[in-house]
């Protein structure tokens, strides 16, 4: 069976689609959103990551590494992100769980193992498995074949997809998924390539086919301070979708810094470090502007 690489599962969701949900986040991403709260999620490979609050500076990592990436200073162990080969040594032989490896290949078979033992707490509420990322579609042939398994079982799918893929990857797939929930971040392009990495051609051409092909659908937007959180930007998308408002709904997510921290553990700059978080007024009046558009 084909191998796919996931950072973590989460129990017990109850975000990620109807009902209570176990969710499976794959690692890479074609993306680079500035405010993103999973960048362990990015690189498609295995990295190490770095706890500095778990350290008691005893070292050991330092004194194993076999590429010498990690150098003892005043203030404990300094990784070399960039050098690092994460064969994972440091983290075998670090005592409190502050090096650790993140991303792990795993087999469907693997996956269903664990992710089976959620059945009852599925069917008790409604819920099921989301697929989420990172951007889950770029390891189809994984995702599909798990989907497949989990559709036998009887057990409700979702994907979480950021739509920057292929047409074709999202149709391949299509027939096993029950929900589907995508981001639109900002409705111009030039001012998505921006903030994101990737223009959004693509995401709002692969929106409007699945709305077309009648998929039950949420798209969503995070509502970033200073950055799309006008009337005008959420009346923008609002028109885009209207016309499918009776399978798509549309839900504005409020920006918070929860998972900010993940950026230092995995040596990655955070550009909205000084973020604040988007006031609860602000976002409630926003909300109000779907709502016109029966969405």
């Amino acid at each position: 069976m084909t191998k796919g690489v996931i950072t973590t599962l989460q129990r017990m969701s109850v975000h990620d689609g109807p009902g209570l949900r176990t969710v499976v986040f794959m690692k890479g991403c074609n993306m680079r959103c500035r405010w993103c709260h999973n960048p362990e999620t990015w690189n498609p490979h295995r990295q190490v990551q770095y706890i500095r609050e778990k350290c008691i500076r005893c070292l050991s990592c330092a004194a194993v590494c076999p590429n010498q990436v990690i150098r003892p200073s005043e203030d404990g162990p300094e990784l070399d992100f960039g050098e690092c080969r994460a064969c994972g040594i440091c983290a075998d032989a670090c005592c409190t769980g502050a090096i650790s490896l993140v991303g792990r290949e795993v087999g469907v078979e693997e996956l269903w193992n664990e992710v089976r033992k959620d059945i009852p707490y599925f069917l008790n509420s409604g819920g099921g498995v989301t697929v989420s990322g990172g951007e889950p579609v770029l390891q189809k042939d994984f995702v599909r074949e798990f989907l497949s398994v989990c559709r036998a079982d009887g057990i409700n799918t979702a994907i979480e997809t950021n739509m920057a893929v292929k047409w074709a990857d999202l149709d391949e797939v299509s027939p096993l998924v029950d929900f589907w929930m995508c981001d639109l971040k900002m409705s111009d392009s030039e001012k998505h390539k921006k903030w994101t990495g990737a223009d959004n051609r693509t995401v709002v051409d692969n929106i409007l086919k699945m709305a077309a092909a009648g998929r039950r659908m949420t798209v969503r937007t995070p509502i970033i301070p200073g950055v799309n959180d006008t009337a005008g930007e959420i009346e923008e998308i609002c028109r885009l979708l209207a016309p499918f408002s009776g399978t798509v709904s549309y839900e504005l997510m409020g920006f918070h810094t929860l998972g900010f921290s993940k950026y230092e553990s995995m040596g990655i700059r955070n550009e909205l470090e000084d973020a604040e978080c988007l006031p609860a007024d602000q976002l409630e009046e926003l909300k109000k502007i779907p709502v016109k558009y029966n969405l």
